[in-house]
Parts: structure tokens; C-alpha cells; sequence
């Protein structure tokens, strides 16, 4: 079975028609999660770097030539805005230094460095005395084999009803990259559509896990030749050959061949994710964004055969799921399948990817 450009589920609205304002009007519209995978070629990007979020950077992208999945809308649709914060005490100490740290980068000059150093140092005097007392009288409770756990906080605590002000602020650190998770329960009207289902998770699959690559022949013989290469195997000295050694090239040669073969993996296709609207008496696809999505990655694909605790299979419960140039696997058709997918952008979120729908 040729695998189509459009995997839609379901494949068609319960109730087809143009008119919508009676009571038992069909159905006029239906909304989807639009999935399509797409892979990076990452020598060709711009400069040669593949990464995500170097401002400016052009990625080479390839679309995916086995179509795109619309699958009706999740049963929950929710998204989270993270940002990593931690909490630092500065104490007095820690607020002056940024003001010294403040006047340099503004450039004072160094009489008015100098003479806020001494304010930073007189500032702290009492903080500094309190603790020094601490010190004392825990070296004298150790010398006795006495213990105490005072603290120059506490000494101030209790002489003077007072601590320090911490001066505790929250630390910006960065942002998390959003995630997203979607549950999906198909159920079969017929065969053709359990085919459709099966072709859609098999799409999602094959997008999320990597693919064996073999060594490149080129690079590896560049690398080989260069200095690096060359402090690693040694230097490449002309000596002449004998049978001992010719020989000795052939085995290289086989052992290479053997173990290059799925030398590397491919790192998996990414994906973009769109909130999309469906007319079905005109086929028009329509955007209508809830949030809009940066590209992802598919941290996970699960599928639940038996959503409803009982295992059910159609009568001609077989299908193959082959493309025209791969035969590819028999496998059963159910009447519903549970689908959960995770996501995870590749791209953090800003304030103006916020005025833009994110």
C-alpha cells in the first residue's frame, strides 16, 4: 500500500454540508494538529552550523517526502512558559561590590573607586565584627572540647533582636525550552481508515527515531592526512613495500570496510506542529492558532493497542504498510488505537516570538 501525501484522521466528518444554522445542521468545520516532519542538512546550513538558535543563522531544510499527518484535535491542549530563576544572597557585601563592579564598567575614575571601596569596607564593619566574635568563641568551645554552634547572625539575634539583610534576589538564568504532550484516541470506521491510522503512527515512528549512516570515505581519509590524524596513527613514512607488509595493508583494509558500516547514527527528523481548520465541502485548509509552535524534536511516541482493556482486530485484520519501492511489514489493523506523543521545541521563546503568536 503506497503510502499518500495526506494522512488525515478521521478521514471524514461525520456529517457532510454547506448548511450550518439548524439544529441538526452537519458538520461545517473540524479542527486538527497539522504534523510535519522535516530534517536538517546540516553541512549545507549556513556557515556550517546546524544549531537552532544562533541569531541569524540559515538552517538547510528538507521537508519530508512521505507527507504530512492531520490528526483531529488532542483531548487536552495546554502550554507552559518557563524561565529559570535562582534565588542569591548578595548581603552587604554582595550589594556594594555591584556598585563597584557598576562604577568601573561606567568608568569612574580611581579616586571615586577608592572611596567607595572604603564605604563598602565601613558598611560591613558590623557584620564583620559580629562573625569575628563567632570565631572566637567557637576556637575557644573547640579548645575546651565544648560545643556550640554560634554564628555571628546569632549573636546578633540575641544581642541586638537584629540579623543582616540578606539582600536576597532572583537570579534571571535563562529559559526552558517548551514542551508539549498530546493524547490522541483513534477509533476505525472501516478498514481503509485503521490503514490510515497505522500509516500516521508509522509516520510518527520513523520521524522520531535516528537512521544508521555509514562512515564517510572522504572525511575519514582528510582526517587521516592531517595533523591530528597523524598524531593519533603516526606519520605516514614512505618505506618500501614488501609481501609482509602489502599483506598487512589488505587486512587493514578489510577490517576497515567491516566496521564503518553503521559507523554512525542520524540524528532523527524534527518536526513542526500548526493548529489548522478543515472545511470539508471545500477541502480549504485554514490556520487558527491557538499558539503557534517553534520547530521540535520527538522525545517520545507511545501507542496503546487496547485503549479500551480488551484486545478487538477487524476480520480482515491484515495491512501492508510498504511504500512502492519497500514491500514492508503485514501488520494487524485494531479498532482503535491510544496514540501519546511528546515534544520538545528546539528554539527558546522570547517577548517578540510573543507578539508573533508563540
Amino acid at each position: 500500500m503506497a503510502s499518500p501525501s495526506i494522512l488525515r484522521y478521521p478521514l471524514k466528518v461525520p456529517v457532510e454540508g454547506d448548511y450550518l444554522d439548524s439544529a441538526d445542521a452537519p458538520t461545517g468545520r473540524v479542527d486538527y494538529l497539522k504534523i510535519q516532519r522535516f530534517r536538517i542538512d546540516h553541512e549545507k546550513s549556513e556557515g556550517g552550523y546546524g544549531g537552532s538558535n544562533l541569531p541569524g543563522n540559515r538552517q538547510n531544510i528538507r521537508l519530508s517526502d512521505e507527507g504530512v499527518v492531520y490528526l483531529a484535535m488532542p483531548q487536552s491542549i495546554s502550554v507552559a512558559y518557563q524561565a529559570d530563576y535562582s534565588a542569591i544572597n548578595m548581603g552587604m557585601m554582595g550589594v556594594l561590590g555591584a556598585g563597584v563592579a557598576a562604577a568601573i564598567g561606567g568608568g569612574s575614575d580611581a579616586d571615586q573607586l577608592t572611596s567607595m571601596v572604603q564605604s563598602a569596607a565601613s558598611a560591613a564593619l558590623p557584620e564583620l565584627a559580629y562573625n569575628k566574635g563567632a570565631k572566637i568563641i567557637s576556637s575557644l568551645a573547640a579548645a575546651g572540647d565544648l560545643e556550640t554552634g554560634v554564628t555571628g547572625g546569632a549573636l546578633q539575634n540575641l544581642v541586638k533582636g537584629r540579623i543582616m539583610n540578606p539582600f536576597t534576589e532572583q537570579i534571571f538564568n535563562g529559559v526552558q525550552f517548551r514542551n508539549h504532550q498530546f493524547t490522541i484516541k483513534m477509533f476505525a470506521r472501516n478498514k481503509k481508515e485503521a490503514e490510515t491510522i497505522l500509516q500516521i503512527i508509522k509516520y510518527l515512528k520513523k520521524g522520531a527515531l535516528p537512521m544508521l549512516g555509514n562512515a564517510d570515505e572522504k572525511e575519514e581519509k582528510q582526517l587521516a592526512q592531517s595533523k591530528a590524524g597523524q598524531d593519533v596513527f603516526g606519520k605516514n613514512d614512505e618505506k618500501e613495500e614488501t609481501p609482509s607488509t602489502t599483506s598487512k595493508k589488505k587486512e587493514v583494509k578489510q577490517v576497515k570496510a567491516i566496521n564503518t558500516a553503521g559507523k554512525f547514527l542520524k540524528i532523527p527528523d524534527r518536526f513542526q506542529l500548526q493548529f489548522v481548520r478543515y472545511t470539508p465541502g471545500s477541502s480549504k485548509i485554514s490556520y487558527v492558532e491557538h499558539y503557534k509552535f517553534q520547530p521540535c524534536v520527538c522525545t517520545n511516541v507511545s501507542v496503546n493497542y487496547t485503549p479500551d482493556g480488551q484486545y478487538v482486530s477487524f476480520k480482515d485484520a491484515i495491512a501492508n504498510l510498504g511504500t512502492s519501492d519497500d514491500k514492508g511489514a503485514n501488520q494487524l489493523l485494531v479498532p482503535a488505537v491510544e496514540l501519546g506523543l511528546s515534544f520538545a521545541e528546539t528554539r527558546f521563546v522570547t517577548q517578540a516570538d510573543i507578539d508573533a503568536g508563540y
